[in-house]
């Protein structure tokens, strides 16, 4: 849990204290609000109240007008309408949302949304040619940027066509009735970050002339598209979100209702457990996500759309069960993945995988984790026949489509954002767009083999960690993208009460220390930290990164970490070091000033030997050294340093009578006892020769 670089955020105190005084916060609140750039008490106030943040005029986004007309036109004429969506939540919502609208308005429209698989990604000419005879215009959501021939053909046919999507736009866009898309060059609004379905918010609200009421009807849908394709939760986004966020704890939406009821979020009725980003991001997202991923997307949109409450059940269920197929489909695929990068030998920056059969739905997701764990931007392609489809994740900093734009001559096609992608390639040129794609990154990615680092806002005290503090910091929600929940630090706290959770999956324990003379705890827990493997014991002092939270149960509500690292506690740290350094020179017989007080005789032998078949026995345990010699030398009135029990343990694993492995740099290990193999003579250990002649 310590392979990864803390990075800590400079602090200006005295904008902090200022901040702090202005506005009557807490020191910590301020520090967090001072990293988001918010110095003025007006934007502070604005930033935390959410209702005061801006909803821009919809009519400032290039062809609103163009695209409003034409949609009042086929709801006046009930003209036939096809709603053309996306596979995934972003487009699955904006399917939904627009759909509602307009039959709200009394039109008769139709969906539909591509099978992943069969159909691929954005607009396709063949199903344009059904639509031939029986649609007068498509809408599209969350896509249509870049059909530049799928416009030409369905004008040729007939069909109007209105275009809202978010993505990047090129140099030449399509020959559409309308194209509203805030990253438009010619664009004058002033917020590029929506996500489709917030584009389609704004159409909506066009439509209506009455922004407040779409945001009232439909805010629990546009948050939970927004949150899901990871906008920044900035600006409009943070008034979107902040009200979707509260509307979904009310909403009367029956697919939400039963998606939460089996995700646990829902329980006897009420909600259970508090919603919020996280909530959305990574418990009904990926559950929304499944059904485009795994099966057909139009699930998702019947799910959000009925109003049969025995058949949202249905419906969410199932998509529970995908969402399973999909978790072990993805690790599947991510093993293979880094049994490729490691077995290739490869110093490539930007990582280009190919593999027959990848399930195209997840290699996404499986790009994502290569990107977070590499530290370096990752395309996955999956092979069939002789095209490679393949979806891409970047890191901070690099542009995946600059980088794509300039292989572009290689690829049948490509599109997306500056941090994920989808793309295809004829199989027989992936090596040479390999070689090209690193050649363009080489000067733009600094070599690291560290993973993603840590970046850690500021220090918390346990003063900072009572229920009124996290309140006041939790006031920052929703938290996402340019809004990150605050990763904060607390130094020199001990691991006391370690216990296995979910079968040993994850780890509970408390954090320990000591604060204007009085002892201090609260709960943590680290997720997906399997006990067996976790380094530290009991006792152990540390540094821990994480996030905060109240836990509510029982109508109790108590602070409690979520632990995003650990270190060893720099005073720890220093204590092995200087332990390990005198240990060299006893073993070398070199020795040291006073090393006589380190060297053990056979009563310290035979008291730790006793100790061990006590505490550890033949099942093992793991230990902190530092911990265990505290306890040695108060409990049980030894004399035993930190370098002499290092000393016993290495001459008892010599000599086979345990099996040692040490932990987390040395501050801990794990301790078996060997089944007896008869009687052994200490005295004859070479290396305990070699301690003892260093006697001075």
């Amino acid at each position: 849990m310590n392979n990864r670089e803390w990075q800590f955020r400079e602090i200006d105190e005295a904008a902090c204290a200022s901040i702090a005084r202005e506005c009557g916060l807490r020191p910590l609140t301020a520090r967090l609000l001072a990293n988001r750039g918010l110095f003025e008490k007006s934007d502070i106030e604005s930033f935390i109240n959410k209702d005061s943040m801006p909803l821009y005029d919809p009519f400032l986004l290039k062809d609103m007008d163009k695209a409003v007309s034409r949609i009042e036109e086929a709801i006046e004429k009930k003209q036939r309408v096809c709603i053309y969506g996306d596979y995934d939540v972003d487009g699955v919502t904006s399917t939904v949302l627009l759909y509602l609208y307009l039959r709200s308005r009394g039109l008769e429209c139709e969906y539909f949304i591509p099978e992943r698989i069969s159909e691929g990604y954005g607009l396709s000419l063949p199903v344009i040619e059904k639509m031939k005879g029986r649609v007068d215009l498509i809408i599209t959501v969350d896509t249509g940027v870049t059909a530049v021939a799928e416009a030409e053909y369905a004008k040729s046919i007939g069909i109007d066509m209105v275009i809202t999507d978010h993505h990047s736009c090129r140099e030449t866009l399509p020959s559409a009735t309308a194209v509203v898309n805030p990253h438009r060059e010619d664009s004058a609004y002033p917020f590029r970050n929506l996500a489709g379905v917030g584009v389609v918010f704004k159409l909506l609200c066009a439509l209506e002339g009455n922004t407040e009421k779409i945001l009232e009807l439909y805010s629990d849908i546009i948050a939970v598209g927004t949150v899901a394709d990871v906008m920044p939760i900035i600006d409009e986004n943070r008034r979107i979100t902040g009200e979707g966020l509260k509307r979904l704890a009310s909403t009367d939406n029956y697919g939400l209702v039963a998606l939460m009821r089996r995700a646990g979020i829902v329980k006897y009725g009420k909600i259970a457990k508090k919603i919020t980003s996280a909530t959305v991001g990574y418990v009904l997202a990926p559950r929304i996500n499944a059904a485009g991923r795994i099966a057909c997307a139009s699930r998702a949109v019947e799910l959000l759309l009925t109003r049969d409450e025995a058949e949202a059940d249905v419906i969410a269920e199932e998509l529970c069960e995908i969402n399973k197929l999909r978790q072990a489909t993805e690790q599947k695929i991510y093993e293979q993945a880094v049994e490729l990068i490691n077995s290739s030998g490869s110093d490539d920056r930007f990582l280009v995988l190919a593999y027959d059969g990848w399930h195209q739905g997840v290699i996404g997701v499986v790009a994502s984790k290569i990107a977070e764990r590499y530290s370096r931007p990752c395309i996955l392609f999956s092979l069939d026949g002789d095209i490679a489809k393949g979806s891409g994740r970047s890191i901070k900093g690099f542009s995946l489509m600059d980088a794509l734009s300039a292989c572009g001559d290689l690829l049948t096609e490509y599109g997306g954002h500056e941090l994920a992608a989808g793309l295809s390639i004829e199989r027989s040129k992936i090596d040479e767009f390999r070689k090209q794609l690193n050649e363009y990154a080489a000067p733009l990615l600094i070599k690291s083999d560290d993973a993603f680092p840590i970046e850690i806002e500021c220090e918390a005290s346990f003063a900072d960690l009572d229920e009124k503090g996290i309140d006041e910091m939790l006031r920052l929600e929703p938290f996402g993208l340019s809004n990150p929940q605050p990763v904060l630090v607390m130094k020199n706290v001990e691991l006391r009460d370690i216990v296995p959770l979910s079968q040993g999956k994850h780890i509970r324990f408390r954090a320990v220390g000591t604060e204007n003379g009085k002892t201090q705890s609260i709960n943590a827990v680290s997720f997906g930290t399997a006990f067996d493997s976790f380094p530290y014991g009991e006792g152990d002092v540390c540094d821990i990164a994480f996030t905060v939270d109240m836990n509510e149960y029982m109508g109790m509500r108590t602070p409690q970490m979520f632990v995003k690292a650990l270190r060893p506690a720099e005073s720890a740290a220093s204590i092995i070091d200087d332990c390990d350094r005198k240990y060299s020179l006893l073993v070398s017989g070199t020795g040291y000033s006073d090393c006589e007080k380190d060297i053990p005789d056979l009563s310290d032998f035979r008291n730790i030997f006793r100790y061990i078949r006590r505490e550890s026995g033949h099942e093992g345990e793991k230990i902190s050294l530092v911990s265990v010699c505290r306890t040695l030398n108060e409990e049980y009135e030894m004399n035993v340093s930190l370098v002499k029990l290092k000393v016993i343990l290495e001459v008892l694993c010599e000599q086979k009578l345990i099996t040692l492995t040490y932990r987390a740099g040395g501050i801990s290990a794990f301790i078996k006892l060997n089944p007896a193999a008869g009687k052994i003579n200490i005295d004859e250990s070479p290396l305990l020769r070699s301690v003892r002649s260093a006697k001075k």
